[in-house]
């Protein structure tokens, strides 16, 4: 069948509801800031008669993490992909209709045939090391943390996993969701590396939801990855009887490749379809 390509722009609903997510993941005081910083500058740059695009300022003590004046729309339309994303997998009969705890698209058209088991968010900046407070690490808003939220409040998952397989630690997302009993993360990354959390391998979270599986720079798929990740990793996002999972929500970064010159760990393309 020939692919189908469109495009639907996000409601004002769908942002609404981003923004209230957003707001469930971090605090309100910390989605404001972020807002205002950028609405006002831009509105300061237009009463200055300059271009609305420009540098706000850096949000970070490390100096890696700044805002332009778009920032905020960005990353509040980066939210509603990811949760976008979560409704398209997670919606599986034909008319769904908008009842109140969906994001406002309202009814889906699609045929049982159209409707996809995955779906991919192709959004920057990153988001995993953004804590419940502070942005750092490229990261302001932390979507997936954000959509797993979703997933649970709209009920349309009681439980979601969600495995990070950055080269980086993603304390953010395990700031956030170590309070939800029925959402657990599993990171596996280099250590040592930015940022510089998640040294021991175990399980901690006060319900037991957050496992962090380090790897050692130089890491392969054939020595360290392939048995973490199959012995450790995949067993604790989902284990029979036990822990299944509604949803598994993936921190897909690739930055383990051989090529990223921000770590050491060697990776290869053939490796991430292994994963997948």
């Amino acid at each position: 069948a020939d692919s189908k390509i469109h495009h639907e722009p996000f409601s004002e609903v769908e942002l609404e509801h981003a923004h209230l997510m957003l707001t469930q993941a971090h605090t309100a005081e910390h989605v404001t800031s972020i807002k205002e910083k950028c609405r006002s500058s831009r509105q300061r740059r237009i009463d200055e008669g300059k271009d609305p695009l420009g540098f706000v300022g850096y949000v970070d003590d490390g100096g890696d993490t700044y805002l332009t004046t778009e920032s905020y729309d960005v990353l509040l339309r980066a939210t509603a992909a990811w949760i976008r994303c979560v409704d398209d997998v997670m919606t599986r009969d034909k008319g769904d209709t908008d009842d109140g705890n969906s994001n406002g698209r309202g009814n889906d058209e699609r045929t049982a045939q159209e409707r996809c088991t995955a779906a991919m968010a192709l959004t920057r900046p990153p988001g995993h090391h953004a804590t419940t407070s502070t942005p750092n690490g490229f990261c302001i808003f932390n979507f997936a943390a954000a959509a797993a939220i979703h997933a649970i409040q709209s009920g349309s998952a009681r439980r979601v996993s969600i495995l990070d397989w950055d080269v980086h630690y993603g304390q953010g997302v395990a700031d956030i969701v170590q309070r939800y009993d029925n959402i657990r993360y599993a990171s596996m990354h280099q250590y040592p590396a930015f940022p510089y959390m998640g040294a021991k391998r175990g399980i901690s979270g006060r319900h037991g939801n957050i496992l962090t599986v380090p790897l050692p720079p130089e890491s392969t798929w054939t020595c360290g990855y392939s048995t973490s990740y199959r012995d450790i990793v995949l067993p604790f996002v989902y284990d029979e009887g036990v822990w299944e999972p509604d949803l598994i929500i993936v921190c897909a970064g690739y930055d383990a490749l051989n090529s990223d010159e921000l770590a050491s760990c060697s990776l290869n393309a053939a490796d991430y379809g292994t994963m997948t």
